[in-house]
């Protein structure tokens, strides 16, 4: 290790991605203008992904190998979040890629305007090397600007263009620890529970509007995943994402505004939900008791109460038909 404390600290869960994690770890390792740490937690892996791993790790003393069995993505990170020293904390999956740079400046953008997040940008593909110049992933956040962690909500959430994906989130280490940030274990979508924890607490955060984070289009990841044991697991996530957001809107700490869009995301997610249950969702009596708890736990008031236009009045209306007939 070039230094006792490393600039940034990269936590990457790895789960059967053996035929990209190569690529991945390259393109971190080889980062210029920063010290780093690789925290590679395989999390019971059942390909060769552990033995490349150790491979690596015994060529390079930056990369620390732990491995455990199957616990989850939001467990596996927070093990990272652990044992992880550097100033700052980035996020990669193992079937991503870093373009040379971009832990630099994201970093720079950091210190130099002192933030306690600093919000990136990524691009899609399919294949490496990824195109010349990428399709950005997000258009209209507050480039240029410093703001709150609640005025990046405000900002964001409406236009429908929150960065909710966590490795485009580099996260100063102290500001993780002073709140005591961690990833809810056992939920889908838990990247959405983590945005909002950052929003809510963080008092300066920035963006960097350079597309430096691959995400690779992967038919084999659980959004895409047919097993009715990961769509029920995507199901259960949304209604607690749901829960998350009401509960954050509905906090005497929370300003009137604030509140109102959090409400108009649980709206949005309501939709999500929804679209889960009818198109993806066979089992009738796991249908029948997700639409049976969000009724129970008032969402249909929720959505009423947060939407902001026509649509959303009737996607929640939609949502009341639809969730009714399921349930009984």
């Amino acid at each position: 290790m070039a230094s006792q404390r490393p600039d940034v600290s990269v936590i990457v869960p790895v789960y059967n991605c053996e035929a990209w994690l190569e690529a991945l770890l390259r393109s971190v390792l080889d980062q210029e203008g920063v010290d780093l740490e690789v925290i590679a937690i395989c999390d019971g892996a059942t390909d060769g992904s552990l033995a490349m791993l150790e491979s690596m790790a015994a060529r390079d003393a930056r990369i620390r190998v732990v491995a455990q069995e199957n616990r989850g993505v939001s467990a596996t990170r927070n093990v990272g979040l652990t044992l992880a020293r550097g100033e700052w904390i980035a996020f990669a999956d193992g079937d991503d890629w870093m373009k040379p740079g971009a832990l630099r400046t994201w970093i720079g953008h950091g210190r130099q305007h002192e933030l306690d997040v600093v919000i990136g940008n990524g691009f899609s593909f399919d294949e490496l090397p990824p195109a010349a110049n990428p399709q950005p992933m997000y258009e209209r956040q507050p480039w240029g600007e410093i703001c709150d962690g609640r005025a990046w909500l405000k900002r964001t959430v409406p236009n429908d263009d929150w960065v909710v994906c966590v490795w485009l989130q580099c996260v100063r280490r102290n500001f993780v620890a002073k709140h005591g940030l961690r990833f809810e274990e056992g939920v889908v979508h838990e990247d959405i529970i983590w945005a909002l924890q950052l929003g809510l607490h963080a008092e300066r955060v920035g963006f960097v509007r350079e597309p430096l984070y691959g995400y690779r289009r992967n038919p084999a990841s659980i959004t895409n995943s047919p097993s009715q044991a990961d769509v029920a697991r995507r199901a259960a996530g949304y209604l607690r994402v749901i829960d998350a957001l009401v509960t954050a809107a509905r906090d005497p700490r929370t300003d009137r505004s604030l509140s109102r869009i959090l409400l108009r995301q649980a709206n949005r997610e309501s939709g999500h939900l929804l679209h889960v249950l009818r198109k993806r969702l066979n089992d009738d009596e796991l249908r029948k008791a997700f639409a049976r708890q969000f009724l129970q736990s008032g969402y249909i008031r929720v959505m009423l109460k947060g939407a902001t236009n026509a649509s959303e009045v009737w996607r929640a209306l939609r949502c009341w038909r639809i969730y009714s007939r399921f349930a009984t």
